[in-house]
């Protein structure tokens, strides 16, 4: 077996000195590599290859060899050859049919370079390629063999610069180069969904056109993810020994033919490291490109879309997911993004430090002091109220910062409830702090929204909140609209953390009655959005109780009630947002009727809506939420109507895409995290069931991450519940794919978490009901049996 270690020394070197003038190699080989013969032989025979053409495929011209092309191949007349390699030549082909005119790339592999098990892939992967159609791909026409039996592909034509020359030519800044790599990396993530692996991502296979387009060549030799490489025929050269760029390989590359996604990530961040070389200032950037071209493929980033998304945070001044810092550098990212209403709420809180032990002081003093003083009483109350409603409100849309947003609420709200406490605090001051302790709860843990998951102190702030309200002497419409939201979000909490809905329902009752009780010559704005939060609550009660009829009824109260808005809210983002939610609302309703079809039309209507008030305020998390729901709905729906393959796949990956949007803005929502691993290991079993193992492989991989709590804290009971019935689906997937060391781990993996909830005695019963198949499974791996003799569990 090839030694991973010296492989790895001796392709680190190689890169080194493909960087020098090749007049200086030698010497420099010899430097480094002294009283190291083995080191010294290994990449001087690495460097004559490189001289050779024998690693590298794109455009590179190759002296070596001279072939005759035919005139012509299939439809196209060869007109010349625009590049060489060491696979083959790229021909430049016309149309010769006479029907319509047309010019494509045509790539003919050298004759003799493949054995016949690799043409017989080469013809398989074919069809492969054929499929990825994507603005930021070259096409894959057509392909057949020549008469002397040589492989051809027929390609998109690209008139274009290799990346990283037409970036110099065109003096492209740092935003333009993060535009371009962005495209690169959505590409290679449609290939890699589509079970396509490029393995060869340089900056001569990424070419962009006059205008600007990206366009990703040579997948040619691109394979299915996973896929293991043919042994080579004696004397003949490997697939992987002609996609093998060094500078641009990930180590593994070296000693291994097994090819995983992981390989072009690495890649990727080597094509970024070239493209925007970091700066001293760049750490962030630094760490992105670190991680992605990290030596364990473990390591890098697990998704294209993954790295992707790191690029664009610290694009976007967002925390990106490889720095290291925890709360405090989240916090500094949140800082350095609102520095302005930052600085005011840190000048707020020094103010109302000083302010508060002045206002205490006070109070002991003597009537004519106190009246002195009643006017810093009210500037501190003023300041408290702008942090806790103004400055929180407006932060409350912008993405990623809901830790951020839960301490200042969480510190704005002790002042407040420090003068409410007061003797003689006013009716008005108690409503204020009631209202603090909504706004604490919201950013803590009321569920179908964004939050920190700490739903027990969101249920002890909005009872507290409850308690306060109706102490209040004061107008029903002033405090109605309040106590709706505790206790709607209340009800929240009874339903989905609790699962108890009838307490919940009783709550929302409550709810109504004190809607109801405002008159209708006082129901202003308030009081409609309380009714709205109000109706959502109830939809969301009537689809956890299976309620169609209920839904029905009001889906068309949400439809109504918006014409009852004031007029300049009838066409807001809102009144959107509700008609699209009204939509789904319906969809909901034929699902659980079984009137499938009309329900997958609806939920094509509002996704479309949903997209669209996404696109005019990208990020915002409510959006998304709908969003992340309508497609999980229309997953399940179109699961069961026959014919609707293509729904069940494109509602599953946007409802994934989109939860991996949230995840990224509000990693700490433990409930989103849980919800994203449930679609994953759905994705997981339909690959398995479809044969699809290798991918079903890499999904399940995902989803156990996220169901994974952070490093250095005590898991929760749930989530290991959670992670023995993941680690069982991994075992059944590998058990299918007859990966039996695979399978094994797994077993392993959930019997651990079991004895774990054992201890604590927190098992739940459809959990333990899986011990029986998973002690046989443990027994079958420890006698050496295959995969096939374990058992499946149901």
């Amino acid at each position: 077996m090839p030694d991973l270690g010296f492989e790895r020394e001796a392709l680190t070197l190689l890169e080194e000195l493909l960087a020098l003038p090749e007049a200086e190699r030698e010497a420099r080989l010899a430097e480094q590599a002294e009283g190291r013969p083995d080191l010294q032989t290994r990449v001087a025979a690495m460097l004559e290859a490189d001289r050779a053409n024998s690693l590298r495929t794109g455009m590179a011209m190759d002296q070596s060899g001279e072939e005759i092309p035919p005139e012509r191949i299939g439809a196209y007349r060869i007109v010349e050859r625009v590049g060489r390699g060491g696979m083959g030549s790229v021909y430049r082909g016309e149309r010769a049919t006479g029907d319509f005119a047309h010019v494509a790339a045509i790539k003919i592999i050298k004759p003799g370079l493949l054995s016949e098990a690799l043409v017989e892939r080469f013809v398989r992967e074919r069809q492969l390629l054929a499929g990825l159609s994507h603005p930021h791909i070259a096409q894959l026409y057509d392909g057949g063999e020549t008469e002397g039996g040589s492989p051809y592909f027929v390609m998109e034509y690209v008139d274009g610069l290799p990346l990283l020359q037409w970036a110099e030519d065109n003096a492209l800044g740092r935003t333009a180069r993060q535009k371009l790599f962005g495209d690169i990396v959505g590409a290679v993530a449609f290939a890699h969904r589509n079970l396509v692996v490029h393995r060869d991502l340089t900056p001569s296979n990424v070419l962009v056109t006059k205008h600007g387009v990206v366009k990703l060549i040579d997948f040619g030799i691109a394979k299915p993810a996973s896929a293991e490489e043919p042994e080579p025929e004696p004397g003949s050269a490997s697939i992987g020994s002609l996609s093998l760029t060094p500078g641009y390989a990930a180590p593994e590359r070296m000693t291994s033919s097994a090819v995983t996604t992981a390989a072009d990530v690495y890649s990727l961040g080597k094509l970024l490291e070239k493209l925007l070389p970091p700066g001293p200032a760049d750490r962030e950037l630094a760490t992105i490109i670190a991680r992605a071209t990290a030596e364990d493929p473990a390591a890098r980033y697990q998704t294209a879309d993954a790295l992707g998304a790191d690029v664009a945070a610290w694009r976007d001044g967002f925390p990106v997911a490889a720095m290291p810092g925890g709360p405090r550098y989240v916090a500094r990212k949140f800082v350095a993004r609102h520095r302005a209403p930052v600085a005011i709420a840190a000048a707020a809180l020094l103010l109302l430090i000083g302010a508060l032990g002045i206002t205490v002081h006070a109070y002991g003093r003597a009537e004519s002091a106190r009246r002195a003083e009643a006017a810093r009483f009210e500037e501190l109350r003023d300041l408290a109220r702008y942090m806790l409603f103004e400055l929180n409100g407006r932060l409350e849309r912008v993405a990623g910062n809901t830790q951020a947003r839960a301490t200042l609420a969480d510190r704005a709200q002790r002042y407040l409830s420090s003068l409410a406490a007061s003797s003689g605090a006013s009716e008005e001051l108690r409503h204020e702090a009631a209202q603090g302790f909504i706004a604490l709860a919201r950013a803590q843990g009321v569920p179908t929204q964004p939050n920190l998951g700490q739903v027990e102190n969101a249920r002890r702030n909005l009872a507290t909140a409850t308690r306060m309200l109706r102490a209040l002497d004061g107008p029903a419409a002033a405090t109605a609209p309040d106590l709706v939201e505790a206790l709607a979000g209340t009800a929240m909490i009874e339903a989905h953390g609790d699962a108890d809905i009838e307490a919940a329902i009783v709550t929302m009752t409550e709810a109504d009655k004190a809607l109801a009780s405002v008159s209708e010559d006082d129901r202003g704005p308030r009081w409609h959005a309380a009714r709205r939060r109000l109706r959502h609550g109830q939809l969301e009660l009537a689809v956890l109780g299976q309620k169609p009829d209920e839904l029905l009824r009001l889906a068309g109260l949400l439809e109504r009630e918006i014409g009852e808005w004031p007029v300049g809210q009838q066409r807001s983002r809102e009144a959107e947002l509700d008609r699209a939610m009204a939509l789904y609302s319906r969809a909901l309703h034929g699902y659980f009727t079984d009137e499938l079809a009309p329900a997958v039309a609806a939920l094509h209507r509002s996704e479309a809506m949903f997209v669209a008030l996404d696109r005019a305020l990208p990020n915002d998390p409510v959006t998304l939420y709908a969003l992340m729901w309508n497609s999980y709905l229309g997953f399940g729906t179109s699961t069961g109507l026959p014919g609707a393959e293509d729904d069940v796949q494109h509602f599953l990956d946007l409802a994934i895409r989109t939860n991996d949007r949230l995840v990224a803005i509000e990693a700490n929502d433990h409930s989103l995290r849980t919800f994203g691993a449930n679609l994953r290991q759905s994705q997981s079993q339909a690959l398995s069931a479809q044969g699809q193992h290798a991918r079903a492989i890499v999904e399940q991989r995902a989803a156990l991450a996220l169901l994974r709590d952070p490093p250095g804290t005590e898991p929760r009971s749930n989530t290991l519940n959670r992670l023995v019935t993941a680690h069982v689906t991994m075992g059944n997937i590998a058990r299918a794919a007859g990966d039996r060391a695979l399978a094994c781990d797994s077993y392993r993996a959930a019997r651990a978490r079991m004895n774990e909830l054992e201890r604590r005695k927190e098992l739940l019963g459809q959990v333990a009901s899986h011990t029986e198949s998973l002690e046989a499974n443990l027994a079958r791996c420890a006698a050496g049996e295959p995969a096939s003799a374990m058992a499946v569990f149901e």
